[in-house]
């Protein structure tokens, strides 16, 4: 009975030790753990049950075995289950591998890339990722031309992300298209082949010569241009990296050029190519930048031309050619007599005059057969006997030279208002240019868009007073086209009395009434200063029965009113009288005695 009584006691105090703290190797457990297990000799440990990750699977943990543990000996490491994500999770501080899924379709590439050039912050990949298990993923787009996109981490969730593949590496080879190769996780996408990336060839080096441009073929408005014809060559002035010159101009006038080409340290140039069709004549400038490492930006001009003008599309008039685009001085062909064709000067310089008539002094002061030594006069109803350029090798003689009446009264626009254009040109070579010094300081502009219906060419234009701008002897001369208080100047002077006609002998300005006496200096072409004074002007522009300025049209003899004697080309008296009266004056000694050339203009 002792015995029975001592075995229960035992039990109970058993009992009452189970439902507190567990000790092993302890009498005195933590108070505070449910097991406590010492190493008896310090030498020992705990083994908790080992699995590998497919027996650990198969356990089947639920929320129930929140926390439970397990040592995982694929991984080397202790595992717990976490119910919040149902999954196992490491105590090595790693994840497992994620389970996820990409959208092949959404996947974009970012940045430029170029043979050569180290990608940088500028190139890489988006990509939408479903994530099914939280844990550990990599991801590689990989090519095979020395560069990839990699990215690594943690879906610490589950969700829908998109991620960024950072760039790496540089593009071996271009220009080329590379097909991107995705892989999970050391597992290849066999389904994501389509995505590629564009391969720029090597960053091109080169530098050229911006003032060196030269413009080959032939411009014409309204013709389209010939991609192997209508060309810029640029001079290269260095090519330190071989490469892809890719250059587009600025379009202009329906025109750009444009090159993509291959150079390398042995080229000397580049061809642009013309693309467009000019939609008017002219000069328009181009622009572009280079490519490659060393941008430069530069300009260059071309000229388009206009085939109204020529002998198969001859113009009404030069300013309908001036007013088609061509801006360039120069002989061309208007509409002459029924179905004639003639040639003559057009002034582009000053806004499209025609030339309607030139003569020499010689041709004006001694020429015995010439009708100009009697009558000058510019509305006279007849054809004269001067030499017009018919046909298509007519040769415009401006010695001489007059278009037909039907002709002079053809080119004139009434847009313009009729205006009227002289000037006396020194050099015969500038018969065709604005070059010429002396006609850049003797000339006069008539406008007569306020004389009604009189004019230079037509019924014979009587006292009317006009508006004139012009230059003699380089001072201004202009009258304000009116009839009161004093409308004439002549370098700073003016008085109220000036005729403005053309009738009789030939007259166009005529009877100056009491000027002032106005002593002045002007220079010549040679260097030298002539004095004069303003008591000496009266007729000008044309041949008179009047006084003349010496030097204006003709020189006079040495001696005033003298008939014997060759005047000094630059100095001598102030005037000679009886203009029509050729003892008085004679021509001047340049261009081979025919002396300067008195031409006139309408438009």
């Amino acid at each position: 009975m002792k015995n029975k009584t001592f075995y229960l006691f035992l039990l109970l105090c058993f009992s009452a030790r189970i439902f507190s703290q567990v000790g092993i190797n302890t009498t005195s457990p933590n108070p505070k753990s449910a097991l406590d297990v010492i190493s008896k000799n310090n030498n020992t440990g705990v083994l908790i049950p080992r699995l590998t990750t497919v027996e650990r699977d198969a356990i089947g943990a639920a929320s129930t075995e929140d926390g439970l543990t397990i040592y995982n000996t694929d991984e080397k490491c202790y595992n717990y289950y976490q119910s919040t994500n149902t999954a196992w999770l490491s105590l090595c501080g790693t994840y497992q591998k994620a389970v996820y899924t990409t959208d092949c379709t959404n996947i974009k590439v970012f940045g430029t890339y170029t043979q050569g050039t180290s990608l940088n912050t500028s190139n890489y990949i988006t990509m939408p990722i479903t994530v099914a298990k939280a844990g550990t993923y990599n991801i590689v787009a990989k090519t095979t031309n020395g560069y990839y996109f990699e990215k690594s981490g943690v879906f610490p969730n589950t969700g829908t992300f998109t991620i960024t593949l950072d760039g790496s590496g540089a593009p071996s080879t271009g220009p080329q298209t590379n097909t991107l190769s995705f892989v999970y996780d050391g597992l290849t996408d066999t389904a994501c082949t389509t995505k590629t990336v564009s391969v720029l060839g090597s960053q091109v080096s080169y530098g050229i010569n911006c003032n060196g441009a030269v413009v080959n073929g032939t411009y014409n408005k309204g013709v389209q241009l010939v991609y192997d014809d209508n060309t810029v060559t640029i001079t290269l002035s260095n090519v330190d990296t071989s490469g892809t010159v890719s250059i587009n101009s600025s379009t202009n006038n329906g025109v750009n050029f444009t090159t993509t080409e291959s150079i390398n340290p042995s080229s000397t140039n580049i061809t642009l190519h013309g693309v467009g069709t000019p939609t008017s004549a002219g000069t328009y400038t181009y622009t572009f930048t280079t490519n490659g490492a060393n941008p430069q930006t530069c300009t260059f001009s071309v000229t388009f031309e206009t085939n109204l003008g020529t002998f198969a599309n001859p113009a009404n008039r030069c300013l309908e050619i001036y007013n088609d685009g061509k801006r360039t001085d120069g002989e061309y062909f208007i509409k002459g007599s029924g179905s004639d064709v003639v040639k003559t000067y057009c002034d582009m310089t000053n806004g499209g005059y025609t030339l309607i008539q030139s003569y020499s002094e010689k041709a004006l002061l001694t020429d015995n057969d010439n009708d100009l030594r009697n009558n000058q006069n510019l509305n006279w109803n007849g054809n004269k006997n001067y030499t017009a350029a018919v046909g298509a090798s007519g040769i415009v003689t401006y010695r001489n030279f007059l278009l037909p009446l039907v002709v002079r009264q053809q080119v004139r626009s009434n847009t313009t208002g009729n205006l009227y254009r002289v000037r006396i040109v020194e050099d015969a070579v500038n018969l065709n240019t604005n070059g010429d010094a002396w006609a850049k300081n003797n000339y006069a502009v008539f406008d007569l868009s306020t004389a009604g219906s009189n004019d230079f060419i037509g019924n014979v234009w009587t006292s009317t007073q006009v508006k004139i701008t012009s230059k003699l002897f380089g001072k201004n001369y202009n009258t304000t086209g009116l009839t009161s208080g004093n409308y004439v100047t002549f370098d700073g002077q003016s008085w109220n009395y000036a005729e403005t006609y053309n009738i009789g002998n030939a007259k166009v300005i005529s009877h100056q009434s009491n000027p002032p006496n106005y002593a002045f200096t002007y220079t010549n072409t040679n260097g030298s200063t002539t004095s004069s004074n303003l008591v000496g002007l009266d007729d000008i522009w044309g041949p008179y029965s009047d006084s003349t300025f010496n030097h204006h049209i003709g020189k006079c003899r040495p001696t005033l009113n003298g008939t014997t004697g060759i005047g000094d080309d630059y100095q001598g008296v102030v005037e000679c009288n009886g203009g029509l009266n050729v003892i008085y004056r004679t021509p001047h000694s340049f261009n081979g005695g025919e002396g300067r050339y008195v031409q006139w203009f309408v438009k």
